[in-house]
């Protein structure tokens, strides 16, 4: 499914842990990896840049060589700039088939990314981007990425919006590789009773043929329609159902109209506890 990588870096601690993520991305088809590193422009400058760029070279050393032993293609990019932007430009000039940005996400103290890299990223890109999130041990500082058996337990939001469709359709040609998918789509609790209840009956049907087609492909598939804000009810149900991934694109025609501060698409991202694999929609 992804066979070139980026993988985008800051210095910090918690942007190593993304080498953890090694093993699943070559169970995702991964045979060349991008790492990208930028140096910010408006925190260094001058010769300091240089230092920096040789700093970070002589960390991720011995990863790419550990990394290479498995008969992976690495290639380090270090740059100057403007974050969002170089791994824009990055992504767009190797054409590579999937992005990975870290992000820790609101509720704790961030070692990586600033959400606003992630989400000027999402918008910047044509590529899809997978938000790896992080976890807090106790009081450690120390996070980690949820990334282990990513395709585990995928959640699909979906508006039946054609993006939507699009990225049900990109999952269901790589059924072998999930165990366990949760279709859902959320009604609008500011309807009246009576047109959710008819919302409620139309995406069952709707989200019934889906279900079947995933069951042929012999993957273990169950539909959900929930009413409620639909950010707070995909972060909801993914927490309590315990699902690895959530897969949703960024634009639709419903509630993922663009990935602006406050649509569905961004709060989601910025409060998901679970990484969140986003497709650009057309």
């Amino acid at each position: 499914m992804f066979k070139k990588v980026l993988l985008a870096m800051d210095s910090s601690s918690a942007a190593f842990e993304l080498f953890n993520c090694i093993p699943d991305l070559r169970k995702m088809g991964l045979e060349d990896l991008l790492i990208v590193h930028v140096i910010n422009f408006e925190a260094v400058r001058g010769e300091e840049v240089e230092i920096q760029k040789d700093r970070f070279a002589k960390r991720v050393d011995d990863k790419i060589k550990a990394i290479e032993k498995e008969n992976i293609k690495v290639k380090l990019v270090i740059t100057h700039g403007h974050p969002a932007e170089e791994i824009a430009k990055a992504a767009d000039t190797e054409d590579v088939d999937l992005v990975i940005i870290g992000s820790i996400g609101e509720s704790i103290i961030r070692e990586i990314f600033l959400g606003s890299t992630v989400n000027e990223l999402i918008r910047l890109t044509k590529k899809p981007v997978l938000v790896e999130k992080y976890i807090s041990l106790g009081e450690k500082t120390r996070r980690i990425p949820i990334f282990l058996q990513k395709w585990a337990t995928v959640m699909l939001p979906s508006d039946f919006s054609e993006a939507s469709e699009a990225v049900y359709e990109k999952f269901l040609d790589h059924a072998e590789k999930l165990h366990r998918v949760i279709l859902l789509h959320v009604v609008d609790k500011g309807h009246s009773d009576a047109d959710i209840n008819k919302h409620t009956e139309n995406a069952q049907k709707h989200l019934q043929k889906w279900e079947e087609k995933f069951k042929a492909r012999g993957v273990d598939v169950e539909a959900k329609v929930s009413t409620g804000v639909a950010s707070q009810q995909i972060n909801d149900i993914a927490e309590f159902e315990g699902v690895t991934m959530i897969g949703m694109p960024t634009r639709g025609l419903g509630y993922f109209t663009n990935l602006l501060i406050g649509s569905t698409a961004d709060a989601v991202v910025r409060r998901s506890s679970r990484p969140v694999l986003l497709f650009r929609g057309s």
